[in-house]
């Protein structure tokens, strides 16, 4: 496939690394030198230092012969001109990053029919759903549901009490079926076998049905509990999805903003959220606000720095649970270490929701997990599968990748060796980087 990226920032760089990988060509083109080089240096792909909304710069580069263009530059304007001349001088799709929300709140306008624009993906609110997902889920590190909400995922740090340590997963017997899929071991990820153990301290990637996952939770040494407050820092455009995500979920909100312009604004919009203003980073403030008993403390500012020191304050004072967002997701790793619990990248969901657009057809959802170190993959079988109806330990799957999980109707199958897929069925997939290009083949039709 053939898929120009205007713009090369943390979003479409990321984007284009992911799908060189998937041997598509790729062409970036972004305005400032810097972002190019870095770009040039670091990926196998075309880049271009130009205009990417110029229909001059569009024609030149072959934009007719385009299958996909991606918009995704800082500004919503410049994402809304380039799908729009890009559409209409022959780009087959067009995706765009648009991040105000008094254009996707404009009904009278259609983004397909008016502007050309084929799929419109807003960071703020993918990143407000993910948070909301951990709200509800506050024992989980990620909670991700698929076959239209049958099948869950939860990964879970393993507590060195849990009657799993030390144990092979072989030996792990539960009434309730389940699957760890995969281990996050320090920086490895690994994809475990019968005979493998599990160690205190793993990060375990585990697919169950969603009304059978308690008591597997349970066995890995959880406790299911519910959020009833929630403290949010910063009164940002994710704050404020994620204050109307939660709204009518009987919990608690707070929202901590400095500007006090902004906080009135917010007040108004959310009648049913306490809006504090002053400064987060004030210690007393945090006392005062008894931030200590919040169940979530959510930092969505735009500074990474106080995200996390805010959020380092928070977790001193008692909140039970930190929930940190960052621009740049190499923090990742770093935040998790001095003590964070769960780390969000908005670039990394924004990815993840236009691989899945990219992929489109039998690819129902696409999750990138670990800090991008595996994707969760819901496939749906089509009619002329080659692999269909022959036992999964007959059919060679790709290396590197796992079935975690089968829904068939109603029927939700965690499978064995002597298990099968059949045309129509949503195949959940847990694949390594390497492996998803080998998985999607493998999902292929007969020709």
């Amino acid at each position: 496939m053939r898929i120009t990226i205007i713009g090369a920032g943390k979003v479409g760089f990321k984007l284009a690394e992911m799908l060189s990988y998937s041997n598509h060509d790729v062409l970036v083109i972004e305005q400032d030198a810097e972002r190019i080089r870095a770009v040039e240096e670091r990926l196998d792909v075309q880049t271009l230092c130009a205009n990417g909304a110029s229909p001059a710069v569009l024609i030149e580069n072959g934009i007719g012969d385009t299958d996909l263009l991606v918009a995704v530059t800082e500004n919503d304007e410049v994402n809304i001109v380039a799908c729009l001349f890009g559409k209409k001088l022959g780009a087959k799709k067009t995706v765009a990053r648009i991040r105000n929300p008094e254009y996707l709140l404009n009904n009278q306008i259609g983004f397909d029919k008016d502007l050309g624009i084929d799929f419109v993906i807003n960071p703020d609110y993918v990143t407000a759903k993910a948070i909301a997902e951990l709200v509800e889920a506050p024992e989980a590190i990620e909670s991700e549901y698929y076959a239209g909400g049958k099948i869950q995922m939860l990964e879970l740090i393993l507590p060195p009490d849990a009657q799993a340590v030390n144990k092979m997963l072989k030996d792990l017997l539960s009434p309730n079926p389940y699957l760890i899929v995969a281990i996050q071991r320090g920086e490895k990820m690994l994809i475990p076998r019968g005979e493998d153990r599990l160690l205190a301290g793993d990060k375990v990637f585990v697919l169950a049905p969603a009304k059978q996952m308690e008591p597997v939770e349970h066995l890995l040494g959880q406790k299911r509990t519910r959020a009833q407050r929630l403290v949010i820092l910063g009164g940002t455009r994710t704050a404020y999805y994620l204050a109307q995500k939660l709204s009518g979920k009987k919990i608690e909100i707070k929202i901590i903003e400095k500007d006090r312009q902004l906080c009135e604004s917010l007040s108004y919009k959310l009648p049913h959220v306490t809006l504090i203003h002053g400064d987060g980073s004030d210690l007393s403030l945090l006392q005062e606000e008894d931030i200590g008993q919040a169940d979530v403390f959510a930092a969505v500012t735009g500074d990474d720095k106080v995200n996390l020191l805010v959020s380092l304050l928070a977790k001193h004072l008692g909140a039970k649970k930190t929930v940190v967002k960052v621009g740049r997701s190499d923090y990742a790793g770093l935040m998790e270490k001095v003590g964070i619990d769960v780390v969000i990248s908005p670039r990394l969901l924004t990815a993840a929701a236009i691989l899945k657009f990219v992929r489109r057809g039998h690819i129902v959802a696409i999750s990138l997990l670990g800090q991008d170190k595996a994707e969760m993959i819901e496939f749906i079988v089509p009619q002329n599968c080659r692999q269909a109806n022959k036992p999964i330990q007959q059919i060679n799957f790709p290396r590197h990748a796992i079935i975690g999980a089968i829904a068939r109707g109603d029927e939700i199958i965690i499978p064995g060796g002597n298990d099968y897929i059949t045309p129509g069925d949503h195949v959940i997939v847990f694949a390594l980087p390497k492996a998803v290009t080998a998985v999607q083949n493998f999902f292929g039709t007969n020709r």
